[in-house]
């Protein structure tokens, strides 16, 4: 069969435009269409010998200015990790565990005590901590905290307060120190990244990040939202803050800020007053659909098939660790999660390292200090302390 040079240009162009339809429906499941055409053109006028043209159109993203979601990360290694449960905890909601020399600290939601204390030498709890109530020295759920070996931070996240205290590793004590510390309203979580600057994250119309001082003043605003769905940029940043819901961890020796959503995690660099993207990696494709007024605002995901995605963040000085869920949105609510927990690793560049795949679900864990153990709250199958052990 013999083509014109004007019939190849106008089968080219037939196969551009189906290829630009199939992609726009196949782009949310992370696809890749290739079309290969193989036209057979004898060029008898010119006496030359038959010729192959190979017409090769990978619909790459920046060849149809498409959104980023086919740029999930992947790893090309992944082990497996055995759990062992060390005792039983009597969590009504897990929301945290770090630990801090021989002890874990267990965040709860609503238990009498806000805060378990768990010794991994004695194997028992020894203490608890943050008594929940609304006397002066009680506190209302949820909390975040952070300890150091002679100090303590509390923030009331809705209640929008915060206070620093002096801490007493040996008896757990804690005892009030400055003044209470009032946040703006729009505040959902805050990491503290030295003794006077926190990063903060919430619902702000002008910005992803707020950088505060110790006293909760706005010292500066910075940073952008990712744009993986298609026409993201055009939805408004309260909607983007309620659907990218962020968790912290800081290296203090890079000054370099790890940031997670439940589909993106993000490296942030801080100079003063400032963060500066360093790299930013898509964890799991997403689409939402959202509600913002003056007086409200509504974001969720829109597909029941999508997975849950990152539950967490734990950082080393070698390592960010993301605690992913990647059960769906079906699966979830219709109480019916199947698949274990995996926990990601990445160095401080964004690299992927490899995958962990453990035998349990976990609801939220740290790391140890040689980066070899986790320690978590599982379910085994009622809430328990747990440490999980990957294979080498």
């Amino acid at each position: 069969m013999v083509i014109t040079e004007c019939q190849l240009y106008y089968y080219v162009l037939i196969i551009n435009i189906l290829a630009l339809f199939l992609f726009n429906i196949l782009v949310f499941q992370n696809t890749y269409v290739i079309f290969v055409v193989i036209v057979q053109n004898k060029m008898k006028q010119n006496k030359m010998k038959s010729k192959n043209i190979i017409l090769l159109f990978t619909l790459a993203l920046p060849l149809f200015s498409c959104s980023e979601s086919q740029k999930r990360v992947s790893f090309s290694e992944s082990t497996t990790a055995k759990s062992t449960a060390l005792k039983e905890a009597f969590i009504s909601i897990p929301m945290d565990i770090k630990k801090k020399g021989d002890i874990l600290y267990a965040g709860d939601f609503k238990g009498d005590s806000l805060l378990y204390c768990y010794s991994l030498s004695e194997q028992r709890f020894v203490n608890q901590m943050l008594p929940q109530g609304q006397g002066p020295d009680e506190f209302l759920s949820p909390v975040e905290f952070f300890l150091s070996d002679s100090s303590a931070f509390i923030h009331n996240r809705w209640h929008f307060t915060a206070q620093n205290y002096t801490f007493n590793a040996k008896d757990f004590s804690i005892r009030r120190q400055g003044e209470l510390i009032h946040l703006p309203m729009s505040i959902d979580r805050v990491y503290p990244i030295s003794e006077s600057r926190f990063i903060a994250s919430g619902v702000f119309e002008d910005c992803r990040f707020l950088i505060l001082d110790n006293d909760g003043n706005v010292i500066s605003k910075s940073g952008d939202f990712p744009n993986y769905q298609s026409g993201e940029e055009t939805i408004p940043n309260t909607a983007k803050g309620m659907f990218h819901q962020s968790q912290f961890g800081y290296n203090t020796d890079r000054k370099r800020l790890a940031c997670a959503t439940s589909n993106v995690l993000e490296l942030w660099d801080y100079k003063p007053e400032t963060l500066t993207l360093h790299k930013r990696l898509l964890l799991a494709p997403y689409h939402y659909q959202f509600n913002s007024s003056p007086d409200s605002v509504y974001a969720e995901s829109d597909n029941p098939d999508a997975e849950l995605g990152a539950r967490g963040i734990a950082v080393s000085n070698n390592y960010v660790y993301v605690l992913y869920n990647p059960n769906t949105n079906r699966m979830h609510e219709e109480q019916k999660e199947t698949l274990n927990s995996e926990i990601w690793v990445f160095d401080w560049e964004g690299k992927p390292i490899r995958k962990i795949l453990t035998d349990t679900h976990i609801e939220c864990f740290c790391v140890d200090e040689t980066d070899t153990s986790f320690y978590c709250v599982m379910t085994a199958p009622d809430y328990c302390i747990g440490i999980v052990s990957p294979s080498h």
